[in-house]
């Protein structure tokens, strides 16, 4: 689906669970919404990628495997990847919805942070990023781009996913057409990016600049700089060691992530903590997301409890109290106030009920039904799983009453299979409640005799992370191997000739050749070959051959000085035969044909016996 089409999706619910609620922006290759989990009643976003790219094999393939691992990172700091699956033929991936803006709308905006306020958004960044190294996933794209400033006061690194999936896909579009897709800050990306190498120390590089820009210093996008240059940094003279090795221009030299944060926690214990960023003049465009404090406070890094602030007046955390318990207070006035003569009746427990069964009661009393569907492998379809009031409590007539309807067992997710044998393939299917109803070979000059190239349901390719139906029926399309090759005809040929052919056919040539006599091929030719012309063969088969070594042919011998008895012995043994002896000596003096002549096999040969 192009870009353009997927801005209409708002109301549209994907995959039976993420309901689309407002669309949020997009970039050169995906658009984002804000929607809602119906399975959790989380608010989430969606990031929904466009077809063509959603269809590139290296982006699909380097995708699925940095979401699996970004899923399995758990930090405060770091923004949760919550889910991934494909939508008609858009992959998506689902996160936090993460009220706030990111670094880089703050400082375009003309704002920049102080120092304090510098170091603690270093600090939790760099332990957000250590989290990340800890799985073994690179970021490849830190930049104020990247981060996020929520508005409960903390800051988050984005788009851990996304970045090397970009980068295989670009590498692969630049050879053919040259299209652009790379939408990173390059003046934040390490020295070493430019010669195609990418690591771990290249995210501490790019997070170091980032930091250094906050503060409203502009980034540095000559390589040629020295370190030392680029560390006039914060003002705090301890921060510069530790700088100057996150910004080496050699990564081998480069500090790790740990390191980042430990030089940037000694730097801050000189300074009084510092007051949450002002993000006031962006409040009104996301006031429609809530925000909780409470939540927010408990996911404090532990790197920011090493730093011991220098204290200050507590006068402004005391006014925060008064705020917040007046803010309760006033809650529950308000809540404790119910309107007069409106009938309320007593909500049973409805769970396990049929979902018929509590509409003929909601319509009996007067309940507005609002039916949630969720899917489980527990209840059957059409079945009540939960409801909102409890059983117990009391709902006035025209009041709503939430209850959670089973629509149906969960949708598996597909697993990827591309590169596995056609056994682990099928078992990996199998155990995610799939059937494989087919296997279907198909002839590849590169990849393994039975190796999954491709997998289709309902005919079209399956990429790993959809979600479909439990007993969905999948078919394999698996290597066969190379083509077989059709036997040239090689008889009557040459060796050389011979083995050119067989060549051509990707076909080679048994040794030791055979070689048999022949009246009639020419001597060297090809008589026979061990497999038929015409014959398919798999590529890289071995054909024998039996050459041609001519007519066969008897040397007349010498047999000067022999007696005729003798010499007709001696041309028995060759294989021919005396025709006649002339002459009435007892010695053979000549033959006819001479001696050292070639006859076909029991030629007659005469003998000279001539008298003294």
């Amino acid at each position: 689906m192009p870009l353009d089409d997927l801005k209409e999706l708002s109301g549209r619910v994907l995959e039976d669970r993420y309901q689309l609620i407002d669309y949020q922006g997009r970039s050169q290759v995906a658009v984002d919404y804000g929607a809602n989990d119906l399975e959790t009643g989380d608010q989430v976003k969606v990031k929904i990628f466009g077809a063509s790219i959603s269809t590139d094999i290296e982006f699909s393939r380097s995708l699925i495997s940095d979401v699996t691992t970004a899923a399995s990172v758990i930090h405060p700091s770091v923004e949760r990847v919550r889910n991934w699956g494909r939508f008609q033929k858009s992959a998506y991936v689902v996160t936090d919805q993460i009220p706030g803006i990111t670094l880089k709308m703050f400082l375009d905006s003309g704002k920049v942070l102080n120092v304090a306020q510098t170091l603690k958004l270093g600090i939790e960044l760099a332990s957000g990023l250590k989290e990340i190294h800890l799985q073994g996933l690179c970021h490849g794209d830190i930049s104020p781009n990247t981060v996020l400033l929520s508005l409960d006061g903390s800051a988050k690194l984005s788009s851990v996913y996304l970045a090397n999936a970009l980068v295989a896909a670009e590498a692969g579009r630049l050879e053919l057409v040259g299209t652009g897709i790379d939408e990173r800050l390059h003046e934040f990306q390490a020295p070493e990016l430019g010669n195609g190498l990418n690591g771990l120390k290249s995210d501490v590089y790019s997070l170091a600049m980032t930091i250094r820009a906050a503060e409203g210093q502009l980034p540095i996008t000559s390589h040629d700089i020295e370190a030392s240059d680029r560390t006039e940094l914060l003002g705090v003279p301890s921060v510069k060691d530790v700088f100057e090795l996150a910004l080496s221009q050699d990564p081998d030299l480069r500090c790790d992530a740990a390191s980042l944060i430990e030089g940037l926690v000694k730097a801050a214990r000189s300074l009084a903590k510092p007051m949450p960023i002002d993000l006031t003049s962006f409040l009104v465009s996301q006031s429609k997301v809530g925000v909780s404090q409470s939540s927010a406070m408990e996911a404090v890094a532990s790197d920011i409890d090493q730093v011991r602030w220098r204290p200050v007046w507590k006068l402004g955390v005391a006014a925060g109290v008064v705020l917040v318990a007046f803010a309760a207070f006033t809650a529950w006035a308000v809540s404790s106030v119910r309107p007069q003569g409106l009938v309320s009746h007593e909500v049973a427990e409805y769970a396990g009920r049929t979902i018929g069964e509590v509409r003929a009661i909601a319509d009996s009393i007067s309940w507005v039904l609002d039916e949630d569907q969720i899917r489980t492998d527990e209840v059957p379809a059409g079945i009540v799983i939960a409801q909102r009031p409890q059983a117990g409590s009391r709902l006035s007539e025209g009041a709503m009453l939430v209850v959670e309807v089973a629509s149906g067992p969960r949708l598996r997710m597909t697993p990827p299979v591309l590169g596995l044998s056609t056994e682990a393939a099928s078992s990996r299917l199998m155990a995610k409640g799939f059937e494989v109803d087919l296997v279907q070979p198909l002839y590849d000059e590169i990849i393994s005799p039975g190796e999954v190239i491709k997998l289709t349901i309902d005919g079209e390719t399956a990429l790993g992370g959809s979600l479909r139906e439990p007993g969905t029926r999948a078919v394999l399309i698996v290597s066969g191997g190379p083509v077989p090759r059709s036997v040239p005809q090689l008889g009557g040929l040459d060796l050389g000739a011979a083995e050119r052919a067989l060549d051509s056919v990707q076909l080679s040539l048994a040794r030791p050749l055979t070689y048999e006599i022949s009246e009639s091929v020419p001597e060297g030719a090809v008589i026979r070959q061990s497999l038929s012309p015409g014959l398919l063969a798999e590529r890289g088969s071995q054909v024998s051959l039996t050459l041609s070594a001519g007519p066969d042919r008897r040397e007349v011998p010498d047999m000067r000085g022999l007696s005729v008895m003798e010499a007709r012995e001696r041309l028995i043994e060759v294989g021919l035969k005396v025709e006649d002896v002339t002459g009435e000596g007892e010695l053979v003096q000549a033959t006819e044909p001479p001696a050292g002549t070639m006859l076909a096999p029991n030629s007659a040969v005469v003998l000279w016996v001539l008298s003294d």
